[in-house]
């Protein structure tokens, strides 16, 4: 199998560990399906396996929450998310957390982690108020393919229904071609209300 054949095809979690399976591809029940296509891109590139999949240390010891505490295992827990909100309603108030921004904050922890940096949980709470911040969407969700093609189609097809959007999708997705809005525009997939004029 090519990269490309593998990128053009949609991929469900479950086909994705069997196909890691197969190769040899070490997971676990907290690989997100975005961190498995790369491993699986790494091993296609290369014919090896990444061994630096994950930047999550082995501490049974949870972090203590303040601004000056060295993050050693973030976690994703409703404490740690309260103390994030707290502090940055602290700092900027009535501040709206953007769509993706949980995301992102956490993409950017990893790669700090991952290359052996040293973080505070102030870092965060500045870098979380930045991306919220920020003008304009945040970057899509890169392994939300469906719902960021369900969100542009609707943005941008004219009169567009739901249905209309999940019936481009299904035919997009049987398709050996890249699975975006923009790809879809290219080919110009007929709408079902198209069909029927």
């Amino acid at each position: 199998m090519t990269i490309k054949e593998f990128e053009n095809k949609y991929w469900y979690m479950s086909e994705l560990k069997a196909l890691a399976k197969s190769l040899g591809i070490p997971f676990d029940s907290k690989t997100r399906k975005d961190q498995l296509e790369e491993m699986i891109i790494h091993f296609l590139e290369t014919g090896t396996v990444n061994k630096k999949n994950s930047y999550r240390s082995k501490s049974r010891h949870r972090d203590i929450l303040n601004n000056h505490s060295y993050v050693e295992d973030f976690s994703n827990t409703k404490e740690t998310w309260e103390f994030i909100y707290s502090e940055m309603d602290k700092r900027v108030p009535e501040l709206k957390p953007k769509l993706g921004a949980k995301y992102w904050l956490n993409r950017w922890i990893e790669n700090k982690l991952s290359h052996g940096e040293k973080i505070t949980y102030d870092d965060i709470v500045r870098e979380y108020i930045r991306l919220n911040e920020t003008q304009g969407k945040l970057p899509q969700i890169p392994s939300c393919k469906f719902n960021n093609f369900i969100s542009e189609y609707l943005a941008n097809e004219k009169n567009a229904t739901r249905g209309d959007a999940l019936d481009s999708w299904n035919k997009l997705k049987d398709m050996k071609v890249k699975k975006d809005y923009i790809t879809w525009k290219k080919i110009k997939i007929p709408r079902r209300a198209e069909k029927y004029t």
